[in-house]
């Protein structure tokens, strides 16, 4: 107990400096004359200083408590936090407000007033102390509680049976040989920065884009006005920091002037945010539509998703983020599903994937009706309430609303948010219309409605008769099967993706389309899986040939179409 008080004392001690000391760097400018109220400081400096000294106060309270009543402070915050698992939620919460002490004070220079840095560090340092304090006090209970597997956010490899670590190295080798074999393609253009302009494509506009988030300007403030605010909304800021990241290798053994290596900066991009991304989020619908229970079908699901026209489009030659929107939706369908209406981690780690989306390419937005149906489940099966209900669902929003905002630090400041909006404003224009009068449409297909929409699903991913019998198919497992909730938030996306695209879209640009026909392609089999467990053998046989026909069918069409691409 006595060791335990003491590392309490310690902390109060060093909140306590550290604060005296955050007191006397605010202080230690006077603001400018305007602000000026009361010996030569503004009134927002005398409210933070005086903020500043009442919680040093409490902090010195504290100690001098703890001293008095010989421990007894120390031991009451023991007592409340060792029942359960409070221990470990104030750790995370601790490691949460220390990386939002540090974000903060980084965006000081940017957005943030400059006059919080002292408070900023002050509070780095409290959050820091905290979570070493939590963490030795602790660590035992941790273990014996078993809370880092009990609140663990992502599923471990050991938990997949035999049958399906079966199916992971194969999958894995056709992900291999996917590479290897687009590398040729993506290698196209990229000899010299000539060689790169004269093959055109939206690459040619945006490469700019990133090499002026990597201007590293005169000064810090600078660095991160070029880094965070890049002045094209056309894309969301998580594409070019992703693709920032990936090319950060070059930046440190190059130099700043890396980015001039076309050779080797864009067939990284290319594969690394283009085709990884798109592989990764097939293998997520694989993993929902089959659960890896057979290799050669896992197999067969996988190379449906890869081989499509449209995929391959998307991952020869072309670095965009719709590989990455693809992978986000596609977590968020796991996450949603495998929380199977407990509204618990699961529930918030789809929030958060659904605020990636929607901050990169706001297709995040479109799930809306899948997480309201989840409410309202909850709420008819009595495993909520209706005011836990609408509180889960504003802590969706919340958690959804704090990832498009950390992600996209832009958002934080006014001109940036403007000139996003009317890039947006003139973009959503453009989809619902089609392009400007001078763009060829020698065909009218850039219009909304099914006539415009039905060609340019038949030429980038499946033919009318796979498109109706993966929608029967999706339909049929909805309502029968052992994955009847998996199948149903898979339809409750599409549906909504769907109808916006052929009702409310008139450019038919193929990587729109991923995130609303690739969910839907991985249903092939769904028809004979939903139907595995009925009495009549017969039906079950025919459901198998009925699906596998149509699969072989639209797999040969697909590797026709695509088959020049290689020449």
């Amino acid at each position: 107990m006595l060791f335990r008080s003491n590392k309490f004392q310690i902390f109060c001690i060093l909140s306590v400096l550290s604060g005296l000391t955050a007191l006397f760097f605010t202080f230690s400018e006077p603001s400018e004359a305007k602000n000026a109220v009361f010996a030569g400081y503004s009134l927002s400096r005398w409210l933070l200083g005086i903020g500043t000294a009442a919680l040093t106060a409490f902090f010195l309270c504290l100690l001098i408590r703890e001293r008095q009543s010989k421990g007894s402070v120390s031991d009451d915050i023991y007592r409340y936090l060792k029942q359960g698992d409070r221990a470990y939620f104030a750790f995370l919460a601790s490691l949460f407000g220390l990386f939002l002490s540090l974000w903060s004070f980084r965006f000081s220079w940017l957005f943030v007033p400059r006059n919080l840095r002292p408070q900023l560090l002050w509070f780095a340092f409290i959050f820091l102390a905290a979570s070493i304090l939590l963490f030795i006090n602790f660590r035992d209970a941790f273990k014996t509680g078993n809370v880092w597997e009990k609140y663990r956010l992502f599923p471990r490899l050991q938990d997949l049976n035999k049958t399906q670590k079966k199916s992971l190295p194969i999958l894995f080798i056709i992900s291999l040989i996917y590479i290897a074999v687009l590398m040729p393609s993506n290698i196209n253009g990229t000899r010299d920065l000539k060689d790169f302009q004269a093959y055109g494509g939206d690459e040619v506009v945006i490469y700019p884009i990133l090499q002026a988030v990597s201007d590293p300007g005169n000064t810090y403030s600078e660095w991160l006005y070029h880094h965070y605010i890049h002045e094209d909304y056309h894309y969301g800021y998580p594409f070019y920091a992703i693709s920032y990241a990936v090319l950060l290798p070059y930046r440190l053994i190059l130099g700043p002037d890396y980015l001039q290596r076309i050779d080797l900066t864009v067939p990284t991009l290319r594969v690394m945010v283009s085709v990884i991304p798109l592989m990764l989020g097939c293998l997520i619908l694989t993993y929902l539509t089959t659960r890896f229970e057979h290799p050669l079908l896992s197999t067969a699901v996988y190379i449906f998703l890869l081989t499509a026209p449209g995929s391959l489009q998307n991952n020869q030659g072309f670095w965009h983020p719709d590989g990455l929107n693809l992978l986000f939706v596609c977590a968020a369908l796991y996450f949603l599903q495998r929380d199977r209406l407990r509204f618990g981690r699961n529930f918030y780690l789809c929030a958060f994937f659904v605020g990636l989306s929607a901050a990169i390419r706001l297709f995040g937005f479109f799930f809306f009706l899948a997480v309201f149906v989840c409410l309202a489940t909850g709420v008819i099966s009595k495993r909520l309430d209706l005011h836990k209900a609408i509180a889960k669902g504003f802590l969706f929003i919340l958690v959804m609303g704090g990832t498009i905002l950390w992600s996209s630090p832009f958002l934080f400041r006014a001109d940036a948010r403007q000139n996003m909006i009317a890039i947006l404003t003139e973009k959503t224009g453009e989809m619902s219309s089609g392009y400007n009068a001078d763009f060829s449409d020698p065909k009218n297909d850039y219009r909304p409605g099914w006539d415009a929409w039905y060609p340019a699903f038949e030429d980038h991913f499946t033919e009318m008769f796979c498109f109706f019998f993966l929608i029967i198919s999706l339909l049929t497992a909805c309502f029968a099967g052992r994955e009847q909730w998996t199948f149903r938030i898979i339809f409750l996306w599409w549906i909504v993706v769907a109808v916006y695209l052929i009702w409310f879209v008139a450019v038919k640009s193929t990587q729109y389309v991923l995130p609303m026909m690739l969910p839907l392609m991985s249903c092939i089999f769904a028809l004979p899986r939903a139907l595995r467990d009925i009495s009549n053998k017969y039906i079950r046989l025919s459901a198998w040939i009925l699906a596998v026909g149509i699969f072989t069918a639209q797999l040969i069409i697909n590797l026709i179409k695509i088959a020049p691409r290689f020449q």
